[in-house]
């Protein structure tokens, strides 16, 4: 989303999979800049040390996942080898103690942009693929993303662009059943039939590009089926709950 809203030149599409603009605790004490100071060195290596340890890994797996068979030790063993260089446990101690992610200033404004008001400001297409099961970053940060699209910079109440419809970035939202919040690991098959058509597609309005066969499409995966709907945007209202959580977390 960054390099997009910097670069427009540069960037015809993105594809965001269960994005999560909720990274940083925003912890007191130190900016997060490396290198970490003593304390935050200290609690960052006791907690990334049981963090990373396969029982914990399994947990979170089995958290991240909505079926336990879309995983097994060897991607368990992989993470875990991860963390075996020099530096994460510093590397996660900037993250606990780093603010969110925050964006440059967009033009005519001062301060600095957060990531839904970067996202609305986009002009490319944008393909949203989420998971309905995320247990973390659930369908209602997915719709809320996906009201910023409608209402982005530029657009009009008829969906032109600077007046002009053809111009008008596209944005379309996929969401998969049973599939949790790595659907790119889950379901491969799945992501990758949507987003080759997408990215192959040079017009990617609804009227020339179907990313499925049916309205509801099965597609199969080692562990078994996921269906895959394309979501309406007249059906990503939110609840005042939902618009509370994904306003302040």
């Amino acid at each position: 989303v960054l390099l997009a809203s910097k670069r427009p030149d540069l960037i015809d599409t993105i594809c965001l999979l269960n994005a999560t603009p909720v990274w940083g605790l925003n912890l007191q004490g130190w900016s997060g800049h490396l290198p970490p100071p003593f304390l935050p060195r200290k609690i960052g290596r006791y907690l990334f040390d049981r963090i990373r340890d396969l029982d914990t890994i399994e947990k979170y797996l089995e958290n991240a996942y909505a079926n336990r068979d879309a995983f097994d030790d060897n991607l368990m063993k992989q993470i875990r080898g991860c963390t075996e260089g020099d530096g994460g446990h510093a590397a996660f101690a900037s993250i606990m103690w780093s603010p969110p992610a925050t964006f440059p200033p967009l033009p005519s404004e001062d301060d600095s942009a957060s990531f839904y008001e970067t996202l609305s400001a986009l002009q490319c297409d944008v393909l949203l693929i989420f998971g309905s099961e995320d247990p973390w970053c659930t369908p209602a940060f997915a719709k809320r993303m996906f009201q910023c699209l409608k209402e982005r910079n530029g657009m009009d109440e008829n969906g032109a662009f600077g007046g002009n419809i053809s111009k008008a970035p596209v944005h379309r939202y996929v969401e998969l059943s049973n599939v949790g919040h790595c659907p790119n690991h889950e379901a491969p098959n799945s992501v990758g039939h949507i987003a080759t058509r997408w990215i192959k597609s040079g017009n990617r309005s609804k009227d020339a590009l179907s990313l499925l066969e049916t309205a509801e499409q099965t597609i199969e995966e080692e562990w078994g089926g996921t269906v895959a709907r394309e979501v309406d945007e007249h059906d990503t209202s939110l609840s005042l709950l939902d618009q509370l959580i994904t306003t302040f977390v």
